[in-house]
């Protein structure tokens, strides 16, 4: 059920490398998270170029979201970050300054994936 979601200034990704994105995070993901491959989403959105901020300072800020269900240990958790950041960093050549990475967790019984209700993480 992973969902990742991928923010950043229109134009700074290209098509090309979003698609490499989306297979490192599904590798990523799959490897450490030990889940189908099937069951990750990878989502781009962009916004206008000079509409990203950074501590109040107009900048090209990526971020990357991920709502995931609740189980996972803390060390799976920091690996995905870790693999993650410098998968990002390499792909996109963002600052580090102008990265922010987040998992955010839901209990399995508040998502549905192909038509039922998450099981937990076991």
């Amino acid at each position: 059920m992973p969902l990742y979601t991928v923010i950043a200034e229109d134009g700074s990704i290209s098509n090309k490398t979003e698609a490499k994105i989306a297979k490192e995070i599904t590798r990523i993901h799959v490897e450490v998270m030990k889940v189908p491959k099937s069951f990750v989403r990878v989502v781009f959105l962009s916004y206008t170029s000079g509409c990203g901020y950074t501590a109040g300072e107009q900048a090209p800020t990526v971020a990357l979201n991920c709502v995931l269900r609740v189980g996972h240990s803390a060390q799976e958790k920091y690996d995905v970050l870790k693999r993650l950041w410098s998968m990002i960093q390499q792909l996109t050549g963002v600052a580090t300054e102008q990265l922010a990475i987040s998992l955010q967790e839901i209990p399995a019984s508040n998502a549905m994936e192909m038509g039922q209700i998450m099981q937990a993480v076991e």
